[in-house]
């Protein structure tokens, strides 16, 4: 399978992911089958998502969900009285979590309850962690979590609480997050000494990076009132701009560049926002354009700055609380940079588990700042792509963000409950959406959603009239990359290839080159031959790119023309998977690779751990591979079940047809022939030689 086709089937939670800074079945944990075999499944109702059982009474709600969980009209309150939480086990009575926990807590529990707070992470029940925080802290256990109670009792605007528990940490060894050092200007601040908290502040420079304690500086004193102060700050940004350029990527000190940058990056934008919400709109345009003058491929800039022209969507000063949920997003964010390294370093090509430091840290922050759409989104991306869909689903719903990203979370929303088999429901989702913020850019990233359910007209139409409206070059190359990959799943290969072509046209570069090559190679002919002729340049220019190997391979093994073919494709994957050999699609396009070879039990045994690496996702040509593999072996039933998989899976519709065909009669075409593979050399050198 190629690369570039998995990428643009989650084109929308891609647009999702962007604007906040990638299928099993419904068994998650504590949610779906029960010891009666009823399942629990989620249908838009009444403005919001409700669970409802499948077992009888024509899908009314089950009797045992509480009133009080169903979402009304917009997103759910956090307004909610505290009530004391008790715990049989602890010596004494647990305090309170905060209404922005409890607003977290799922309609249904566990069953045996949760194992330990990893999984209460996972399923974003704050109220069950902040509880069990609390607990462990009447019982003086566990002293390395009690900074999350911290956050807590700040987000409950309890900072006497928060004070007790900070002088308790301050006697043990600290955590390396949440340490004490980390929370007491935020304490001293909620508590009115406003200067003890920036001379604490400034004591962190020992265990933050530079530029994260200079972002901290500044967004304490910006919610702590004193703007000026912060606006100094911000001024301490290094003022030479040096962003490396993307051909220097070989370079030992890209990564350290790249870096660099990037915490610059952030410090202008913050200041930028700053003199915005300050009324000071020139000087953050100014400050926009000479940022975006030294990194001009910047979609994200590039919107700030006409935001800013124009004068639209300013937001106010932060508050204490609003700074602080920064302040630990910004944390995660280091950690999960320092993540993304250790990846690229190992470079096998899978994916990253489920972070619960950095869930814990996004979650805790969002109790700060429920109406922080940036971190929401982050969180209920993480959550999704960690495939929790039914916790990023209802948190999705939470808090009252500004109305772009409150749309986004609702397109997302609409994701997870396909992803929980209710199709309809996205379509419902994605409708709330568009209510709440109709603009072109929501239009577009709403089409990505219908898209991945099949529902491409609506798609389509939604992309016509974004197009119509006044798109800057980046969003009309996304939208024109949005209606190919629409025009694709309906089965308008012609369709995809023309919009395609009016990707490249208004911005050729690696990206569109890519994706019009995808489509041609969807045609016969010359159109494949171009698609082909186009891989074989962008490889000549990247040639130890794995992810251009996959593609150009995949293709010229899918559906060679030539023995010729069939061998280069299958010495591209070879070599391509010995770089990442983890990588899902190129598992699958190796296998694949065996299958044309005729080596069916190698081919399934490569699909079947492309399967495994997909999960919980799934991908329709993934088990419609499987199926064919499994019927060469015989294993008919088995074939059967995956090609079924495959059509629930969403296929295009132009392979929708062959897929029922397979289904209904089996395969009717000739087995390739068992023959050997060619030998592919464990290394190369640029002069042709090379050892086997």
């Amino acid at each position: 399978m190629t690369k570039l086709n998995s990428l643009m089937a989650g084109i929308a939670l891609a647009a999702l992911a962007a604007a906040a800074c990638t299928t099993t079945g419904v068994g998650i944990p504590g949610f779906g089958d029960n010891s009666s075999g009823c399942r629990t499944v989620y249908v838009y109702r009444g403005g919001g998502i409700q669970p409802v059982s499948n077992c009888g009474g024509g899908g009314v709600p089950r009797d045992t969900l509480q009133a009080k969980a169903v979402q009304g009209p917009g997103f759910a309150s956090l307004e909610q009285k505290s009530e004391v939480l008790q715990d049989a086990n602890a010596p004494q009575p647990v305090t309170p979590v905060s209404a922005a926990a409890k607003a977290t807590a799922p309609v249904e529990l566990p069953k045996d309850g949760y194992p330990g707070a990893n999984e209460m992470l996972e399923n974003a029940d704050m109220s069950a962690f902040m509880t069990r925080v609390r607990t462990d802290f009447s019982k003086k256990e566990n002293a390395g979590a009690w900074g999350y109670m911290i956050i807590d009792a700040l987000a409950a605007d309890d900072p006497a609480t928060a004070q007790t528990v900070l002088a308790a940490m301050a006697e043990r060894p600290p955590p390396e997050m949440l340490s004490p050092a980390h929370l007491r200007p935020w304490v001293l601040a909620a508590a009115g000494d406003k200067t003890g908290a920036m001379s604490e502040m400034l004591k962190a420079r020992r265990i933050l990076p530079a530029a994260t304690l200079l972002g901290h500086r500044a967004l304490l004193a910006e919610g702590s009132g004193d703007t000026a102060t912060a606006l100094l700050i911000y001024g301490e940004t290094p003022s030479t701009l040096n962003p490396p350029k993307p051909d220097e990527v070989t370079n030992p000190d890209y990564l350290a560049r790249a870096m660099a940058f990037n915490s610059q990056r952030l410090l202008m934008l913050r200041q930028a926002e700053l003199l915005r919400a300050l009324n000071r709109n020139p000087e953050a345009v100014d400050l926009l354009t000479r940022l975006l003058a030294a990194s001009p491929d910047d979609a994200y800039i590039r919107t700030r700055l006409e935001r800013a022209r124009a004068n639209t969507d300013a937001r106010p000063v932060r508050t204490l609380k609003q700074a602080m949920a920064v302040a630990i997003s910004d944390e995660a964010d280091v950690i999960e940079e320092r993540q993304t390294l250790m990846g690229m370093m190992v470079g096998r090509g899978g994916k990253m588990p489920f972070n619960h430091l950095l869930s814990s840290l996004r979650q805790g922050a969002l109790l700060l700042d429920p109406d922080n759409g940036d971190i929401r989104l982050g969180e209920v991306g993480a959550l999704y792509q960690g495939g929790k869909f039914e916790p990023a689903l209802r948190i999705a719903q939470i808090g009252n963000p500004p109305k772009a990203q409150a749309a986004a979370l609702w397109s997302t929303a609409g994701l997870a409950a396909l992803e929980l088999g209710s199709p309809d429901t996205l379509v419902a989702m994605t409708d709330r959406a568009l209510a709440i913020d109709s603009s072109p850019e929501a239009k577009i990233n709403a089409a990505g959603a219908l898209t991945s359910a099949g529902k491409t007209d609506k798609a389509l139409q939604l992309i016509d009239q974004a197009l119509k409206t006044g798109l800057n070059p980046d969003q009309q190359v996304f939208a024109q990359m949005s209606k190919g990959q629409a025009q694709l799943q309906a089965g308008n290969v012609a369709g995809a290839v023309d919009a395609a072509r009016a990707a490249r046209r208004l911005r050729d570069d690696d990206g569109s080159k890519q994706f019009l090559a995808s489509m041609l190679v969807e045609q016969n002919g010359t159109a494949r031959q171009e698609g082909i002729t186009l891989m074989h340049e962008m490889l000549a220019e990247s040639p130890d790119n794995t992810g251009l190997m996959n593609n150009l391979g995949y293709c010229l093994v899918d559906d060679y023309a030539s023995d010729a073919e069939l061998e280069e494709g299958f010495k591209l994957l070879k070599r391509a998977i010995r770089i990442t050999p983890d990588e899902p699609n190129l598992l699958d396009s190796i296998g694949w690779a065996y299958y044309q070879y005729g080596d069916f039990r190698e081919a399934k045994r490569y699909i079947g751990l492309a399967l495994q690496a997909y999960e919980p996702f799934d991908h329709w040509e993934l088990s419609d591979h499987f199926g064919d593999v499994s019927w060469r072996l015989g294993e008919q039933e088995e074939a059967r079940k995956a090609w079924q998989h495959s059509l629930d899976s969403y296929p295009p519709a132009h392979n929708k047809a062959a897929i029922e065909a397979k289904l209904k009669e089996g395969l009717k075409t000739p087995a390739p022939t068992r023959r050997d593979t060619p030998e592919v050399p464990l290394s190369r050198d640029r002069n042709g030689t090379s050892d086997i």
